[in-house]
């Protein structure tokens, strides 16, 4: 996918202390402006914990109501592999 490569990075990085924050503000940004930014999706790490994999697979959320990453109680805390997405109008059906 067109963005693999950032959430890659955001996979191989420790998460600083507010990661969640700013990632989801420039989101909201890029809605704010009118783009093609529709949502974030939160793509779950291969090893990801069970808060994790309880998230509902492919909901898109708008940045002020998506779960904060790393999510309460995940074990990997800034190392968690999870990361934000943003969702792109044409990956939305029509």
């Amino acid at each position: 996918m067109a963005f693999d490569w950032l959430t890659d990075f955001f996979r191989k990085s420790d998460k600083p202390v507010d990661y969640a924050e700013r990632t989801l503000a420039a989101y909201r940004m890029g809605m704010n402006a009118q783009g093609a930014i529709r949502g974030v999706r939160v793509d779950v790490g291969e090893d990801c914990c069970d808060a994790a994999r309880a998230l509902p697979a492919g909901a898109v959320y708008h940045p002020d109501s998506a779960p904060r990453l790393p999510l309460p109680g995940c074990p990997h805390g800034g190392r968690c592999r999870c990361a934000y997405r943003p969702v792109m109008d044409f990956e939305l059906p029509q």
